[in-house]
């Protein structure tokens, strides 16, 4: 007859057995948390920085759980993003004892617009559930040319004639309306929504979210 085994050595392999099975669980835990908690927030941010760099040539601030792991940096003052031709009129008198001098001119602008890259863009990342809270820098029109000038009418009142300065007075006048034009345009939404749909796809390809959020207006995302 074949002897039986101890119950001691029995009750010692099923110990073993699951001592190797928590120990498994544990270092399958412990990996897990590493990826969700460490990796994945740690490679997202490379990755959303080094795209962000890409896309506006500028490296953001980014922080996870607001530690600061990347430095805002670029190597350039300002970003376009955004062109618009526009033609603008404007209608300058000036009177004297009843007397009205008139120049209408007509004037066509390129407005650029874009980004101040010295003012702020952040980037928080969230580690679990991942996630990130963008703050970008605020819309701006960055230069407005005027490539193209009419004069429509040049009137002499009957005694203050038309002079050069008043012309430059003007242009000048001219040129200040183009700019309120130009901010009035919807230029300065379309570079934010821009830059969100961007922002967005990098993120989200990434596996995040994102929130975005303007300290400098009440936009909303």
């Amino acid at each position: 007859m074949m002897q039986k085994e101890p119950r001691s050595g029995a009750n010692s392999k099923a110990l073993l057995i699951v001592a190797v099975v928590v120990g498994l669980l544990v270092a399958g835990s412990v990996a897990a948390l590493y990826v969700v908690l460490v990796k994945a927030p740690t490679d997202l941010a490379s990755a959303t920085a080094e795209g962000i760099k890409d896309l506006f040539q500028v490296t953001p601030q980014v922080t996870i759980n607001q530690t600061v792991v990347i430095e805002q940096n670029s190597p350039i003052l300002e970003v376009a993003t955004v062109s618009r031709d526009m033609s603008v009129d404007h209608r300058w008198t000036s009177a004297w004892m009843g007397s009205t001098k008139t120049l209408e001119l007509r004037g066509t602008f390129t407005a650029k617009a874009g980004f101040n890259l010295q003012e702020p863009f952040d980037i928080d990342i969230t580690r679990y559930p991942l996630s990130i809270d963008a703050s970008l820098p605020q819309p701006a029109i960055l230069s407005l040319e005027m490539r193209d000038m009419e004069i429509l009418r040049d009137v002499d009142g009957w005694w203050n004639r038309v002079t050069a300065q008043d012309r430059e007075s003007a242009i000048r006048a001219l040129s200040a309306a183009a700019r309120e034009q130009s901010e009035r345009s919807g230029i300065l939404e379309e570079v934010a929504q821009s830059a969100e749909a961007r922002v967005r796809e990098l993120v989200e390809r990434n596996g995040a979210s994102v929130a975005f959020r303007y300290p400098w207006d009440d936009w909303e995302d």
